[in-house]
């Protein structure tokens, strides 16, 4: 049996005859590098162009930062903001005001906090798996975030959920650092300063994607409720109490309106997303249904074989874990239950292993949903992690020679699957119909052509062939001027509960004729522009042409 004791020798080893580049400063200083390296290689690709979600958290944020409200015009939101009909967390926007007043509107500040969440988290769950463990553990766990799929992905555009990982450790993280009841070590009192912040911060995560909203009370409820023993004796004491009550209180204190609003006024800060079951099921079916979704986040389906199904979130060639991840996991979740009834770190792991895919349980998707389990993402990581660690050590104590063979074998492997996925992930996926479609790849590039051209053009009248919302997209790839936007002409149309952009000011989106009435009110000589699919409109001689990586044309950009 490895006991939690035990994770804890090699780090507490003199360290002072070792070579620098072998000391865990350095291992952990080269990890960040590759991890944010592989989070900006190849910026504005993998995934290429704006998907219309990132681009409404981009538009209403700058609209946020030029005028004091969102694109409907309210100002500073706290609960939500409206956009495409649905209601997004006004959280991202607040995220994403520093980069855009530093940077402007574009593609690289819709894309940068979830960069650099993404290293961030690679340093958290490092100093999390130290906490809990040991430092091998942290540097196991941060050298397999930095190469994972999973979170590469999600730290490379700008969706609302790609802080999603970032917010499901740093509560831990904190009342970790706070010595809040969490731990073990007895002779270190809790701060109760550092209790407060951990609950403000987790209060605000009560503001940011669904996702985190679901999983963190979960997640830090069954915590609590497996090292209970811990937090009853501590309560009964002074500084201890303090702490907790500093935490709670400050917790209430930002999360309570948000709470109020849930209780109040749900159909507000819900984020549109349709139940996993039908209204009309049986009790038994409903709960069938909902732990049908949640089995399935630990199949190999889900995790090494297919992973998320939807073209957007869809990993190519891959699930959302290499392959190399399952022995790992396989030894980890063996020594986490072998030391179950002794080591509250490992039951504080298996709580966040058992909570990972609550915030995906109840609503439908095609599949298991990559964005919507990502808050939980980190406890697989920590697990093999965990798993990397003590199969190592028990091999060198069994057979140094043999422990030297495997760790070579796996080293092989893991650079093996991690180098395909980078020459896939780098490369043929960008031009994936479906990544390239959802992306708007070819409307950005249209976009940035016509940017310096716009006020040549009296009219501008843009195809919707194969686009979902193109307003918003082309709102930022035009960098258009938010203070324009409201004092111009601008029309929506609701369809299946969607607000879908017909025009704003001069630039116009074909739904069906929709656009012939503007068109014809057009005086003689108007100066005219379309974006059009090649042959749309009977157009023969464009102006311009947008061509896919295969070098098909997609769009036309032609004049009358």
């Amino acid at each position: 049996m490895i006991h939690q004791k035990q994770f804890g020798q090699v780090s507490r080893q003199n360290t002072k005859n070792v070579p620098f580049w072998r000391r865990p400063v350095a291992i952990l200083l080269l990890i960040l590098f590759l991890a944010a390296f592989l989070r900006v290689v190849k910026l504005g690709q993998s995934p290429p162009g704006l998907n219309q979600d990132e681009a409404v958290n981009a538009w209403n944020a700058y609209c946020l930062l030029k005028t004091g409200k969102d694109q409907a015009g309210v100002s500073w939101p706290i609960y939500y903001m409206r956009g495409l009909g649905a209601n997004y967390t006004a959280l991202h926007l607040y995220v994403l005001l520093p980069f855009q007043a530093v940077g402007g509107l574009n593609i690289l500040t819709t894309r940068l906090p979830a960069i650099i969440g993404g290293v961030l988290t690679v340093f958290l769950i490092y100093l999390l798996g130290k906490q809990l463990f040991d430092q091998s553990v942290g540097l196991w766990a941060a050298g397999l975030l930095a190469l994972n799929p999973w979170h590469i992905q999600l730290s490379r555009w700008g969706h609302e959920a790609s802080l999603c990982p970032l917010y499901g450790i740093l509560p831990l993280f904190l009342l970790l650092s706070a010595n809040m009841p969490f731990r073990e070590d007895k002779t270190r009192p809790p701060k109760i300063a550092l209790a407060a912040l951990a609950g403000a911060v987790t209060g605000i995560l009560f503001y940011a994607y669904q996702a985190v909203r679901l999983f963190v009370p979960v997640f830090l409820l069954v915590a609590g409720l497996l090292t209970l023993p811990s937090w009853w004796r501590s309560i009964k004491t002074r500084k201890a109490s303090l702490a907790i009550a500093a935490f709670v209180f400050a917790f209430i204190l930002v999360a309570g309106p948000m709470i109020w609003q849930h209780i109040s006024h749900p159909e507000g800060v819900a984020l549109r997303a349709s139940w996993a079951w039908n209204q009309s099921d049986p009790l038994a079916v409903k709960i069938q249904t909902v732990l049908s979704r949640y089995i399935n986040h630990f199949s190999l389906d889900f995790l090494f074989i297919r992973g998320d199904l939807y073209d957007t979130q869809k990993l190519p060639g891959i699930g959302e874990l290499h392959w190399y991840m399952l022995p790992l996991m396989l030894v980890g979740i063996t020594i986490l239950l072998r030391q179950f009834k002794t080591s509250y770190s490992a039951r504080i792991l298996l709580a966040f292993i058992f909570t990972y895919p609550v915030s995906d349980c109840l609503n439908e998707a095609i599949s298991s949903h990559a964005l919507r389990s990502a808050p939980g993402s980190c406890s697989l990581i920590l697990l093999a992690a965990v798993g990397a660690v003590g199969a190592g050590r028990w091999l060198f104590q069994k057979n140094r020679k043999s422990a030297l063979t495997v760790a070579a074998v796996f080293l092989v492997a893991a650079a093996s699957l991690n180098a395909r996925f980078f020459y896939h992930f780098y490369g043929e996926y960008n031009g994936r119909p479906g990544v390239y479609q959802r992306f708007f790849v070819d409307l950005v590039k249209a976009c940035h052509w016509l940017r310096p051209r716009l006020d040549q053009y009296d009219a501008v009248f843009c195809t919707t062939a194969n686009m979902n919302m193109p307003y918003i997209v082309s709102l930022v790839a035009l960098n258009y001027d938010p203070q324009k936007w409201f004092n111009e002409n601008r029309n929506f149309v609701t369809l299946g509960g969607w607000d879908i952009g017909t025009n704003y000011g001069k630039i116009h989106f074909m739904y069906g004729d929709s656009f012939m009435p503007a068109f014809n009110k057009l005086p003689p000589g108007a100066r005219i522009l379309f974006i059009v699919r090649p042959g749309e409109l009977y157009f023969k001689n464009p102006i311009y042409q947008i061509y896919h990586p295969d070098g098909t044309p997609t769009l036309w950009l032609c004049q009358p």
